[in-house]
């Protein structure tokens, strides 16, 4: 089964100088130093509950609604029939003929097969599933409706709470006689008073791993019978693979950039970097791996090739047995002769399929779910920069009113086909939507990642800026847009080349590139980004970070964030609209009762009118 590991991912220059003494400026030989020390200025934003905070943000939300409310409220009930539709977010195979599936719409629910296990309420949203191997039980995560935090349960395959973990806590499984699972600290020190952001592994009420832990490492564990294996992540830029009978006894078995448990059988079946190590053989792959996953006599591959995912299927022994088209995998999982997908495409929004492999053969395949369909045009399309770099540009007019030209970069995610759902109502209106792979993600592998991060960190932008310059050329608008990591991408791109951009979009983005790792779980992002501590980064960091660099006759831009978003502090985009506007540039910020990752339709469609609303105003 693919793992997925919750990551938890200034002052006016001339103002200042006008304000203050001659005397001050000279104290400072550095020009940065200089630069550094007006940041305080703003920095009470980054204390949600200062009444400074709070009437700014109420200010910011009234002007918001004044210019682009009434046009919002019109596009709600639009985005929200959308964003009703069903959705399959993750999936996993409870048996060799059940998958349970989290599905996302009207209803948000957890599927055993075609019943509903759990069914959230209206304030909560169901965050994630965890699969328990061994046992015919399930873990679920719920949080609260605008709000990240969530709480564990353990759920009976007859959908009865069997156990509540608490606060905080992921991975559930079973070790001897003992319920154990990961507890996050995020926001104080764990039991034994070790630095945080951290994790600690817990049976029963005993921490029985965790303590060597650093912040800015992960951990992910899987449980088959007595084997436990951990794999140790720094970050996004190193792997360590434990196996062992109980977690004082684990043994170092391997190590690399990238490795994922995928099954034990006997023998450890693992993922390291574009290679699957069985029992003695090592299956290598070219192109990037998407996905891997096994039952009982086979391996399932899912491959980065011209930026789709096929499928190959091998046996045990490592002869490929197999081989299918798939847009976009976006998970799957193995149970006895069946594999379970779960994938997504331009059209439609997610498809659960599942396929029996029996004696090396691919038997039958069975559809057991499909939502979204969806028509809409589709073009590949490649730019030469000092890389050839691929995007793809989705329409629904040959004559495009602007083009939105959405960016990540970074983190090893990969920008594949997948519902535009969000984007429907400005595609069915004549605008286009082109979705750029650019260097940090993992279209191209590891290297691919490695080229847009750290010290590299530019080459994301620059990737960017080939992909507005080629609208441009053509005579077309832009409008930049970006979340989170994607929110950095456009705000340092706004800066350095604004000619390139007629409107922006940024949502709950990471701009202050000199303290994010000061908020939050900002030390998570170190490995990704580098230590604004550490004299090798901090020039570097400062050189680009869109809060410090930012100047006046920027293009018009929308800022989004949620007040509730525990991962990227609010106070990113907050301390960025309040500069923005003083050098006199148009600006606007909506806070959303939103957290940073998945919430409920009803939360999404506001945001996404008040998005919508901006870009048609921006480029009427």
């Amino acid at each position: 089964m693919t793992k997925t590991i919750e990551y938890p991912f200034v002052a006016d220059t001339y103002w200042l100088i006008l304000s203050r003494s001659l005397n001050f400026l000279v104290q400072f030989n550095n020009p940065i130093e200089l630069i550094l020390s007006m940041e305080d200025e703003f920095i009470y934003l980054e204390d949600l509950k200062d009444e400074r905070t709070v009437q700014f943000i109420k200010e910011e939300n009234e002007r918001t609604k004044l210019l682009l409310g009434k046009r919002a409220d019109e596009l709600y009930p639009k985005l929200l029939e959308i964003l009703y539709e069903p959705r399959v977010l993750q999936l996993f195979a409870f048996d060799e003929n059940t998958p349970v599936m989290l599905i996302y719409g009207k209803k948000r629910s957890v599927n055993l097969g075609r019943k509903e296990l759990y069914t959230a309420h209206s304030d909560e949203v169901i965050q994630y599933i965890w699969k328990i191997r061994g046992f015919r039980e399930l873990g679920i995560s719920v949080g609260k409706k605008g709000s990240d935090e969530v709480r564990t349960f353990i759920l009976s395959e007859e959908g009865r709470i069997i156990r509540d973990l608490g606060n905080w806590v992921s991975q559930p499984f079973y070790h001897g006689n003992e319920v154990c699972y990961v507890k996050s600290y995020r926001t104080s020190p764990p039991p034994d008073g070790g630095e945080y952001p951290t994790y600690r592994v817990f049976c029963g009420d005993d921490i029985v791993y965790g303590e060597e832990l650093k912040p800015g490492e992960f951990i992910s564990i899987d449980v088959f019978g007595d084997v436990i294996t951990l794999v140790k992540t720094k970050g996004w830029r190193y792997s360590e693979l434990y196996v062992g009978e109980s977690f004082d006894k684990l043994r170092k078995v391997d190590e690399a950039e990238l490795i994922d448990v995928v099954d034990y059988k006997d023998y450890i079946i693992y993922r390291k970097n574009d290679n699957v190590i069985l029992n003695g053989v090592t299956l290598g792959f070219e192109k990037p791996i998407n996905a891997v996953a096994s039952g009982k006599d086979f391996i399932a591959i899912s491959l980065i090739k011209d930026y789709r995912t096929p499928v190959e299927y091998y046996d045990l022994s490592g002869k490929k047995i197999g081989e299918e088209p798939h847009d976009n995998v976006i998970m799957m999982d193995g149970g006895g002769s069946s594999l379970f997908l779960l994938e997504t495409s331009f059209s439609f929004i997610s498809k659960v399929t599942r396929r029996r492999i029996e004696g090396g053969v691919l038997t039958n395949s069975e559809t057991i779910i499909e939502t979204g369909k969806y028509e809409v045009g589709v073009k590949d399309i490649y730019v030469k920069g000092d890389v050839l770099l691929h995007g793809f540009l989705l329409y629904k007019h040959e004559k495009s009113k602007g083009v939105i030209v959405y960016g990540y970069g970074g983190f090893r995610v990969s920008l594949l086909p997948f519902s535009p759902y969000h984007l429907k109502v400005l595609l069915e209106d004549g605008y286009s939507f082109l979705v750029t792979n650019l260097r940090g993600g993992y279209e191209n592998g590891e290297e691919w990642h490695k080229a847009g991060m750290l010290l590299n960190k530019k080459n994301v932008f620059r990737d960017f800026e080939h992909f507005l310059s080629l609208v441009k050329l053509a005579g077309g608008r832009t409008v930049a847009m970006g979340g989170s990591n994607g929110g950095l991408l456009v705000g340092a791109v706004l800066n350095k080349t604004p000619q390139l951009v007629d409107c922006a979009v940024i949502g709950h983005p990471v701009l202050d590139m000199m303290r994010y790792h000061k908020m939050y779980v900002g030390k998570y992002w170190i490995e990704e980004y580098g230590d604004p501590d550490d004299p090798e980064f901090k020039d570097y960091l400062l050189s680009y970070s869109p809060y410090h660099n930012l100047k006046g006759g920027l293009p018009k831009t929308f800022v989004y964030t949620g007040i509730n978003d525990d991962r990227v502090h609010p106070a990113h985009a907050l301390k960025y609209v309040v500069k923005s506007r003083k050098l006199g540039n148009d600006v606007l910020l909506f806070v959303n009762d939103s957290g940073h990752s998945l919430t409920d339709p009803e939360t999404l469609a506001k945001e996404y009118s008040y998005v919508t609303a901006f870009i048609e105003e921006c480029l009427k």
